[in-house]
């Protein structure tokens, strides 16, 4: 009876921990609309921080069109490269703590975050062609 509670404990453990993960997400080549063309990799690169600095995202320079961008909610840590020119930009996994990274896959959480800081680089350069415009 004993050994049926343990791995019927250990199933549901399993399961758990299962339902947390997700495969990991990359952005890769998400295209700027055309008019990024006309702001300078400056003026790019501040639509990137302010909009991962607004999820409270610590940014980087690591060099022209390449950050490094960290988030550290409670005992958890995510950090991501974001590589961009005028025409596209990515968000690729670097390193994590305690998301349960396993190579393929990271607790959910961490999909939604990159989700989140995508959309929110999509809105800040969309408001910075439009304030140039």
């Amino acid at each position: 009876m004993m050994r049926s509670l343990k791995f019927a404990m250990l199933g549901m453990l399993t399961l758990f921990v299962v339902a947390c993960t997700a495969p990991i997400m990359q952005v890769e080549s998400q295209p700027f609309p055309d008019e990024t063309q006309n702001l300078s990799m400056d003026q790019l690169q501040d639509a990137i921080i302010k909009a991962a600095s607004s999820r409270e995202w610590t940014v980087k320079k690591l060099s022209t069109g390449k950050l490094m961008a960290t988030y550290a909610p409670r005992d958890h840590l995510a950090k991501v490269e974001i590589d961009f020119s005028q025409q596209e930009f990515s968000i690729l996994y670097a390193d994590s703590t305690n998301l349960k990274y396993n190579g393929g896959t990271i607790h959910k959480n961490y999909n939604r975050w990159v989700n989140n800081l995508k959309v929110d680089i999509q809105r800040e350069v969309a408001a910075m062609i439009a304030a140039t415009s």
